[in-house]
């Protein structure tokens, strides 16, 4: 397609009109509102301008009455069934060379968006940009996108997966439901959705069996067998201790201090990272779905002084705790 069109194959939001008849809702007024044909699933030979197709999924969520509609979609997609993800499993064979491919095979079926993977020392970023923002705040699309990237890139890195090491950008947060992960989620513009994780993830190999098992597998509740998911399974109860110093964490874990110091940085991590990321996490799940002051999370967390917390919250999503509240909390 030579095209300088911003356009995006319909047969993209197929899986958004599938999920709404199946709730019982008639997408027909919607397609015909737009000018498009009726018959669901869409045909995949059409392609439609992108503000027409961002403006259907926004509307999709409405129809829907759920605010995490399209996240909700998104995480159900069959990914190895869909056509830029199965064709680059079948040559991929690193994590690195999943993505990438996954990014070519994206540009078949839009020319609204250019997905990319970039590197920058020891980070680097999963996402796609749009060629032309919406005029109107893609929050449903945007956490349709993220929907599917997490399951992708956790179930590609199999046992390396550390959800407190990923931060995903997007333009309204509040449109992904609360997790139980240690992940992160701070908003964004229009221009695109962007995941950022540790650059060694790349060179994993991409195990194309193991990936069928651990989607199959989704949902399942894992007991924590490796080191640092037994480390901060540990540690959750004792976030609250202002001394919870990283002598005290090796003693909480019984292990001994140098050992365990040596065992995490060959994981890339430490024992003070580990607790700063395991307070991010609390404080975040806290100001969301609670009304307690301030105060009170950061006291829930280990610090003494609401000013240092808030200062350290910041460093952490980018955000203060009162915006963050204001931008993650469902009004009501």
């Amino acid at each position: 397609m030579t095209s300088k069109l911003p356009l995006i194959r319909l047969s993209a939001i197929n899986p958004l009109l599938l999920e709404l008849n199946r709730r019982g809702v008639d997408t027909g007024p919607l397609l015909r509102e737009h000018g498009l044909p009726t018959g669901i699933p869409v045909t995949e030979d059409l392609f439609v301008a992108s503000d027409t197709v961002y403006e259907i999924v926004e509307q999709c969520g409405d129809l829907s009455r759920d605010k995490f509609f399209g996240f909700a979609v998104g995480s159900s997609l069959n990914l190895q069934n869909w056509p830029p993800i199965a064709g680059a499993m079948e040559r991929a064979t690193t994590v690195g060379e999943l993505l990438t491919m996954f990014s070519i095979n994206a540009g078949e079926h839009s020319t609204a968006t250019r997905f990319f993977v970039s590197t920058e020392g020891e980070r680097s970023t999963f996402g796609f940009e749009r060629v032309k923002k919406p005029a109107f705040t893609p929050g449903q699309n945007d956490a349709f996108y993220m929907g599917f990237m997490l399951p992708l890139l956790r179930h590609s890195t199999r046992d390396q997966w550390d959800a407190a090491s990923v931060l995903f950008t997007i333009a309204e947060p509040h449109c992904v439901p609360a997790n139980n992960e240690a992940y992160r989620i701070a908003k964004g513009n229009r221009s695109g959705v962007k995941i950022s994780f540790p650059s060694q993830w790349l060179f994993e190999r991409f195990e194309k069996s193991n990936f069928k098992m651990r989607m199959s597998e989704a949902g399942s509740a894992d007991i924590p067998r490796s080191l640092i998911n037994s480390l901060r399974t540990a540690l959750r109860p004792h976030l609250h201790e202002h001394d919870l110093t990283a002598d005290k964490a090796a003693k909480i874990c019984g292990h001994d201090r140098r050992w365990l110091s040596r065992e995490l940085r060959e994981r890339g991590t430490t024992l003070s990272k580990e607790i700063m990321a395991l307070r991010a996490v609390k404080a975040s799940q806290e100001l969301v779905e609670t009304d307690h002051p301030v105060a009170r999370i950061a006291e829930s967390v280990g610090f003494t002084d609401p000013t240092v917390f808030s200062r350290a919250f910041k460093n952490w999503t980018g955000q203060s705790p009162r915006d963050y509240r204001r931008t993650h909390k469902s009004p009501g």
